[in-house]
């Protein structure tokens, strides 16, 4: 069961950099902006991926107390 919640936590931090990456890069090209911003989203969706982790293994252990 834990295992399951690893390759889950993974799957989401993938998906949280994935969409980061791919609407920084659409914003970039709408806009015409600059490419760091495309550095910026990889960034935003990693801290927001982490985030979200952080919140499910709080979640996970807080299930486990009672």
């Amino acid at each position: 069961m834990i295992a399951s919640y690893i390759s889950g936590a993974g799957i989401l931090l993938v998906i949280y950099i994935l969409s980061g990456f791919l609407v920084s890069k659409w914003l970039v090209s709408y806009f015409e902006a600059s490419k760091v911003w495309i550095a910026l989203g990889l960034i935003l969706g990693l801290l927001l991926g982490i985030t979200n982790i952080i919140f499910l293994i709080y979640k996970f252990i807080g299930g486990q107390d009672g």
